[in-house]
């Protein structure tokens, strides 16, 4: 379930907008690929206009699973301009469609704070993952220094619907060792989560 808030219809609503500004947070999402393994297919949650995915297509076998129907248009053109294939699939991430143990990573750039599940998901994310898979989280949050700015930030966030969380404790809640967590950009208001199963 996608909780009292409809995050299905927000994203349709700003799929076009979105898809234009991806491109100025690519930075930020990029540091995902360090952490994603090459060799096994990896499954992108919500892969909106679908600029990671491709990336992650041209690496190896990718699939992509977003809640919004327009997200995964632009991701589908996207790919077939890039002459890539990559199932796109409509899904929610605490209700994944995929048998135990089928990806060898998972990967969610700013998606993770906006699943109102986030436990759920990281279930699910685990029951997926092949034994040594690894889950890689980019996203908001707070970060250890609590500064000001990065507290008006997240706040500004949740104003919206997303939730900050410790994911590194929910990680670890499912069974998944939390191996890096890393705070960056401007006032250390983003970080990237990395757990293995």
């Amino acid at each position: 379930m996608t909780g009292s808030f409809d995050y299905q219809g927000l994203y349709d609503r700003i799929a076009g907008i979105y898809g234009l500004t991806a491109p100025l947070w690519w930075g930020y999402v990029a540091r995902a690929l360090s952490w994603v393994p090459v060799e096994g297919p990896v499954l992108e949650i919500g892969p909106g206009p679908g600029y990671l995915l491709a990336v992650l297509a041209r690496r190896g076998p990718a699939c992509g699973l977003d809640l919004s129907p327009r997200m995964l248009r632009q991701a589908r053109r996207r790919l077939a301009r890039a002459s890539l294939q990559a199932p796109l699939i409509q899904g929610e991430a605490a209700h994944l469609p995929f048998a135990n143990e089928s990806f060898q990573a998972v990967v969610l750039t700013f998606t993770f704070s906006a699943i109102p599940d986030g436990l759920g998901a990281l279930q699910e994310i685990r029951r997926i993952l092949r034994l040594g898979g690894r889950v890689v989280i980019v996203d908001a949050g707070i970060p250890q220094n609590r500064n000001r700015m990065a507290l008006f930030l997240a706040r500004q966030w949740e104003r919206f619907g997303d939730r900050m969380r410790d994911e590194a404790a929910l990680m670890e809640e499912v069974g998944l060792a939390a191996v890096h967590r890393e705070e960056f950009g401007p006032w250390r208001c983003m970080r990237v989560v990395v757990g293995e199963k």
